[in-house]
């Protein structure tokens, strides 16, 4: 039966990577299996996932953390702490002021691990009011290591593909571009939120490029938007990567977006005289050969990608 049961645990901790609450199920079933009443998950970057029994509250659940804080940085990975290894037996104030803690945030007993170290450190921290852990407990616990280190670098793994995902894709929303993975009967499998919000669209038959998916027998669809203007936060990006003056930058986005020069220079409130000055120093700078050199310098470049905040750098 503990077999079976460290099974189903494992079963839920894989299940879980892929949904929006990630192991919650699994912390429940551990909880539901152990003498515990609840059980808390603490993972880099202030994740924190939380399983009680009888429900409670973040303020409950930060007093818990906050009874064996300067405890839970001294542990070492990977071996299954008792409570009463983590009290202070030297000191009879200190001993005092630590049970005064762990009674006010109702902890009577705890099993905790700690998995990897440094500022990659993981802990699970199963606390009880008043039933004392098992050994069965502690052994369920222990078992369950080797595959929590497992399931903690898959998540890690899918967290960064998602984010590489999500800078993809909104790169190339900027730039007006959705996609799709295609079935071959054309069934959407995968889709950009930039597809999903133009659906209705691409049924009225905007026009889809086609390509095979790298592996597979699939179709990649793609499909582009017309040019959006760009937006003020355009201008410090080309002037940094064409080598222009604030000022000159802002001529050349709007000359970028099809205005004549004089009209460019009004909507900046430059005089005729500034603006063709301004404009013979953006020529000459880039190397643009006409205005219709600098809009392919201006679109071909990172203005495009420019977002109302933007943050550019030199590396």
């Amino acid at each position: 039966m503990a077999a079976m049961a460290q099974n189903d645990l494992i079963l839920a901790l894989f299940e879980g990577l892929l949904g929006e609450a990630p192991w919650d199920s699994f912390l429940k079933g551990l909880l539901a299996r152990t003498a515990g009443d609840r059980i808390h998950l603490l993972s880099p970057g202030g994740n924190h996932r939380i399983a009680r029994r009888d429900g409670g509250d973040a303020v409950a659940a930060m007093r818990e953390l906050a009874a064996l804080d300067r405890a839970l940085a001294l542990l070492r990975p990977g071996r299954i702490y008792a409570l009463d290894e983590l009290r202070d037996f030297d000191s009879k104030e200190a001993r005092a002021s630590q049970d005064a803690a762990l009674a006010a945030a109702q902890i009577g007993d705890a099993r905790i691990v700690r998995l990897g170290s440094g500022k990659a450190s993981v802990w699970v921290v199963l606390l009880a009011e008043r039933a004392q852990f098992s050994a069965a407990d502690s052994a369920l616990v222990s078992g369950l290591v080797p595959a929590i280190e497992i399931a903690l670098g898959q998540l890690a793994t899918l967290r960064t593909w998602r984010r590489r995902a999500q800078a993809a894709e909104g790169s190339l929303a900027l730039l007006g571009i959705g996609q799709a993975v295609l079935d071959e009967a054309g069934n959407t499998l995968a889709a950009d939120p930039l597809w999903q919000a133009e659906r209705t669209a691409l049924q009225d038959g905007r026009p889809l490029v086609l390509r095979p998916e790298p592996a597979g027998s699939n179709s990649v669809a793609s499909f582009r938007l017309p040019p959006r203007a760009l937006p003020a936060a355009a201008a410090p990006i080309i002037a940094q990567t064409l080598g222009l003056s604030k000022r000159e930058a802002a001529l050349a986005a709007l000359l970028s977006q099809g205005h004549a020069l004089v009209e460019a220079g009004r909507l900046l409130n430059l005089t005729e005289e500034t603006t063709r000055s301004y404009s013979k120093r953006i020529y000459a700078k880039t190397g643009a050969k006409g205005q219709g050199d600098l809009v392919r310098l201006v679109l071909t470049g990172l203005a495009p990608l420019a977002e109302e905040s933007p943050r550019t750098s030199g590396l």
